[in-house]
């Protein structure tokens, strides 16, 4: 894999957000991560955008979503404080009403701002349902007898169909 064409993408977006992001919140949020830290700054290329314009048709054409469905992430994600909304004179735009009318709209995720904080949020075991015996897609010979084992019943025997018919039979 070429890494110089690929996006790095916060991992507490993983560990944390991914379960509460709605389809379209997560779409938008992955395009706006897409547009900052996935381009590179023309004015030093060794460096990744912070913050870029991205226009509502652009947000629709990229994620599939229609232009109200692009509001309504937008509007949401601002309330979680997952992504800031800045004009050009990077004045911050936190409710639609500030953001209506404004001829270009600057966005940049909050999550790349918040490493130090949210660092140990993502170090921390956010599954809350661990996975159990119940849990397991499926349950191979091999499996069955390394729990039988561990918990000190001999190994089971493989019976051929002809043995097992005959044992239901009787």
């Amino acid at each position: 894999m070429l890494y110089k064409q690929t996006t790095q993408t916060p991992n507490i977006l993983f560990d944390v957000h991914l379960k509460t992001l709605s389809k379209s919140e997560l779409t938008i949020l992955l395009t706006v991560i897409r547009k900052t830290v996935g381009m590179v700054d023309p004015l030093n290329t060794k460096q990744r955008l912070e913050r870029a314009w991205i226009s509502q048709r652009l947000f629709s054409i990229c994620t599939g979503l229609s232009t109200r469905s692009v509001s309504y992430a937008i509007d949401s994600l601002v309330k979680r404080h997952l992504i800031t909304v800045t004009n050009k004179q990077k004045h911050h735009l936190n409710t639609k009403a500030s953001r209506r009318g404004v001829f270009k709209l600057y966005y940049s995720s909050s999550l790349l701002l918040e490493q130090s904080q949210e660092k140990r949020k993502s170090s921390e075991l956010t599954c809350h349902n661990p996975v159990t015996k119940g849990h397991t897609i499926k349950l191979t010979d091999s499996k069955l007898s390394c729990a039988k084992k561990s918990q000190g019943f001999k190994k089971i025997q493989k019976l051929s169909d002809r043995e097992r018919i005959l044992q239901i039979l009787q």
